[in-house]
């Protein structure tokens, strides 16, 4: 099979009769500088040095079928949130840093509510770059992000690795905890529930229009959907019921109805919220899980429904032998793996300190 077959089964919840079918996605993208000898500058500020760093470690560890396309710099600048950056706030070998403050005063909520996510996230955009960023200046730079993104789903379909999603989207709940702090929006959940939720109405929609209008004609059918808020670490059940889950449906509903699969990028546990997605269509979300989440016991609650993927970590990906990684992928792969609708993969992204053998151990225990 060819890595789109394999993904396409997989998401499809398809019954698996060889191992070799399972597909394997690796998060590789600040990881790709350290296999090549490069620097965190030199691939966040060079999409074409990222390319080659990409190939290299592709050609080092092997080929997994799916990876994320973006380069370290427009990851950055996607996550909407003041970062520090390698060779200009740090040296130029340090991993990048966000820098999670207040960005938003209360009154914004209302501004939001009424006037539209687009027009307020434009001047917010603007204001946390360093330096700051004209109206003019920051579409360029969205243009530049969609031009390197495009150079790099060309660069790897031509070495047959699939890019799981054509583009990214965070969603209302999580990206306004990240914007207001998250300390100062738990707060405002007590405080000022309906300016909160006025705000998410509004910018559910906004986000599901601006998202299908730039995905229209793409040849990748999935969407990322980042939810990096909604986990149980971080909110009760309850204020997921309440605040979250209502417009996460929302978009995943209208992604899948535009022919579009969800890849929600689970973050944290979500155990005590995964019973609820069986309210949505069969199939229309593929979870990626970062080692918090107990795979098995996820497998139980939506396996057949939904699909997944998990779950190497990134403490493992590091600090366990290369016999560890394999015997901790056998086990994944004997027990979830072979039922079908199950990728496996690492947890989140590849650390900077994984060893190239454990990565390569991963990819081998589905192909040997």
């Amino acid at each position: 099979m060819t890595s789109e077959e394999k993904l396409q089964r997989c998401l499809e919840n398809l019954p698996v009769n060889d191992r070799r079918d399972i597909p394997v996605l690796l998060q590789l993208i600040t990881y790709c500088g350290v296999c090549a000898g490069m620097t965190q500058k030199e691939i966040h500020e060079s999409n074409e040095k990222f390319q080659q760093a990409k190939k290299f470690t592709y050609d080092t560890i092997g080929y997994p079928d799916a990876d994320y396309f973006l380069n370290p710099g427009d990851t950055c600048f996607a996550e909407a949130l003041p970062v520090r950056r390698p060779g200009i706030e740090l040296s130029d070998n340090e991993l990048f840093q966000f820098v999670e403050t207040c960005n938003m005063e209360l009154e914004d909520y209302d501004a939001i509510a009424e006037n539209g996510w687009d027009m307020w996230n434009v001047g917010y955009m603007c204001r946390i770059q360093n330096p700051p960023m004209t109206p003019e200046q920051l579409f360029a730079r969205w243009g530049q992000l969609g031009a390197n993104g495009a150079a790099n789903i060309g660069m790897m379909k031509q070495l047959g690795v699939e890019p799981i999603i054509g583009t990214v989207c965070i969603t209302p709940f999580d990206v306004l905890s990240l914007i207001r702090s998250f300390g100062e929006f738990v707060m405002d959940i007590y405080d000022e529930p309906d300016r909160i939720k006025a705000a998410i109405e509004r910018m559910t929609d906004d986000m599901i229009a601006s998202t299908l209008q730039q995905m229209q004609g793409h040849p990748i059918k999935r969407i990322g959907v980042f939810a990096m808020r909604s986990d149980a670490n971080a909110i009760s059940p309850d204020i997921f019921d309440e605040f979250s889950f209502p417009s996460l449906k929302k978009m995943i509903n209208a992604f899948w109805e535009a022919g579009f699969t969800s890849i929600l990028h689970a973050d944290g546990n979500w155990i005590p919220m995964l019973d609820r997605f069986h309210e949505l269509p069969k199939n229309s979300i593929s979870f990626e899980f970062d080692g918090v989440t107990d795979l098995r016991e996820a497998y139980e609650i939506i396996g057949g429904w939904h699909s997944m993927r998990g779950d190497v970590s990134a403490y493992q990906l590091t600090y366990h032998t290369e016999d560890q990684i394999r015997e901790y992928c056998e086990g994944l792969i004997t027990d979830l793996g072979m039922k079908g609708g199950f990728m496996l993969g690492s947890g989140c992204e590849v650390p900077m300190s994984a060893k190239a053998e454990n990565l390569a151990a991963v990819i081998k225990s589905v192909r040997e």
